[in-house]
């Protein structure tokens, strides 16, 4: 916010993002619309956070399955092919991470598009992990989907709209459709692999050739970032 500008009521439109998109998924605990209004006002946290910025405290399970290449091809719903991953580790406590803007997202990104031979650019949708409303778009801005600054326009505007250019957390998030430790990471590649298979209905995605999928753990302090294709390349 010091650095650029970044607005409170940017931050409350992730969270009313995260929602508006929940409330499509049928296995959402959070079915009521939310507004700007409702974050800024909601009850405070720590500053500048209220409890509409901050993630669920949930009981949820995901699961996925890895097989190779030969096997995937026969399966009946069709397999998400993973095209780059990359990881990195920055710090341990807050007070030691090397920027409060800039975290290990860039060199994970990078590893990662770097793996796949592709760039932000060729990405139609991200899940992306949003402990905290500030969390996603300093994410967005690491991995390239935004410019450095302009993540929290980018859902102010409603590019990650689920219909914009750039949909993110198409199931709801951390903030609306579940956060129970490291299950709650997993619920965005799953979500991932349904989109990319095209069976979302209400909450399909128009483009769905490629997603990138991030989750950080800690304090910002571990990243990993996938690359997930619906055509093996």
């Amino acid at each position: 916010m010091f650095e650029f500008g970044t607005t409170r009521e940017q931050m409350a439109c992730v969270a009313v993002r995260a929602r508006n998109h929940a409330v499509r998924h049928p296995a959402s605990p959070m079915q009521d619309e939310i507004s700007i209004e409702d974050v800024l006002n909601s009850k405070p946290i720590a500053e500048p956070l209220n409890i509409l910025d901050c993630c669920l405290i949930s009981d949820s399970a995901g699961a996925l399955i890895v097989t190779s290449a030969d096997k995937a091809g026969d399966l009946p719903n069709g397999p998400a092919w993973l095209l780059g991953i990359g990881e990195a580790h920055t710090h341990e406590h807050i007070t030691l991470a090397p920027s409060l803007t800039r975290f290990g997202a860039v060199q994970s990104g990078k590893a990662a598009y770097d793996m796949a031979g592709l760039g932000p650019a060729d990405v139609d949708f991200a899940e992306l992990y949003d402990c905290f409303t500030i969390v996603p778009i300093i994410e967005a801005e690491e991995l390239g989907l935004a410019d450095e600054g302009a993540g929290g326009d980018l859902f102010a505007s409603g590019a990650s709209a689920i219909e914009g250019r750039m949909p993110i957390n198409t199931h709801g998030g951390l903030l609306s459709y579940a956060q129970a430790g490291a299950s709650g990471g997993m619920h965005g590649i799953i979500e991932a692999v349904r989109q990319l298979r095209g069976q979302e209905g209400a909450r399909q995605v128009a483009n769905h050739e490629l997603a990138l999928v991030h989750n950080e753990g800690g304090i910002l302090s571990s990243h990993c970032t996938m690359l997930l294709g619906n055509q093996k390349r």
